[in-house]
């Protein structure tokens, strides 16, 4: 993704971040600062870099496939465990 692909935050969203400290939660939806899902997971900026580059390259070639939310987070937080033991 280029970072001209990013859209802007509203002033809403903005205001929500800051009111939410970092995070605003809907019922389908979840908007992050960066600086919380690095704290989240532990992982500086140039980790997630690295562990979310491969499926960039795949977004931008259109390789790409539904995925599960809850088999994702159940993975990332398996994976964090056995890094942390």
């Amino acid at each position: 993704m280029k970072k001209s692909d990013i859209p802007n935050l509203t002033e809403e969203q903005q205001h929500a971040l800051d009111e939410g400290e970092g995070v605003v939660q809907g019922a389908s939806f979840i908007l992050m600062r960066t600086d919380v899902v690095l704290d989240w997971f532990g992982y500086s900026e140039e980790d997630l870099r690295r562990r979310l580059q491969p499926g960039l390259d795949q977004i931008e070639t259109g390789d790409v496939a539904e995925w599960s939310l809850d088999d994702f987070l159940a993975e990332m937080h398996k994976q964090r465990a056995s890094e942390t033991s």
